[in-house]
């Protein structure tokens, strides 16, 4: 087979196009699904009384276990003091309290409550009962189908947070 200049041959510029055109088909699917579960994972959301910054906050704490003021700021891009203020207000609703880091004694740790791990469980877990109701619908052989294709799913963005930890960018 030959290959162009850039050492592709036309196998590979069409199975790009497949691969591309899968891409698009799965990210339309997801969108759609997402729309069908959006008002099960609303109540926890609206009842929450979150504003954006904070649950950005509170997502980051639960994904990381906690965190710096400096490392807060750094990933919300706002100054200090703001959040600061968002931090007071977090710990003013018992959803996170701040602890001595014990490397640093300067340095004061963000980290969430039990009830702060608690709410941010009932926003990611929302609409979990529905779908374990759509899921009853399908055959054992259609769901392990779609087991097979999460646990990919999973390996992959498990692969991608290695590589971005790494400063590796694949695009």
């Amino acid at each position: 087979m030959q290959k162009d200049p850039d050492g592709e041959t036309a196998g590979d510029a069409v199975a790009d196009e497949d691969k591309d055109r899968l891409i698009a088909q799965i990210m339309e699917t997801q969108r759609r699904l997402q729309y069908l579960f959006a008002h099960d994972r609303s109540n926890p959301l609206f009842d929450a009384h979150l504003t954006m910054p904070q649950l950005k906050i509170l997502l980051m704490l639960a994904a990381g276990g906690g965190a710096s003021g400096q490392e807060l700021q750094r990933f919300m891009g706002v100054s200090l003091a703001t959040v600061t203020g968002i931090v007071d207000r977090l710990v003013a609703h018992d959803l996170v309290e701040r602890h001595e880091d014990p490397n640093d004694r300067r340095v004061r740790r963000v980290m969430l409550t039990p009830h702060g791990r608690q709410t941010v469980e009932r926003i990611i877990m929302a609409g979990a009962e529905r779908q374990a109701r759509v899921l009853c619908r399908m055959s054992a052989a259609d769901l392990g189908v779609v087991l097979r294709a999460t646990e990919l799913l999973v390996g992959a963005a498990e692969a991608d947070a290695a590589a971005e930890r790494a400063g590796e960018n694949l695009r």
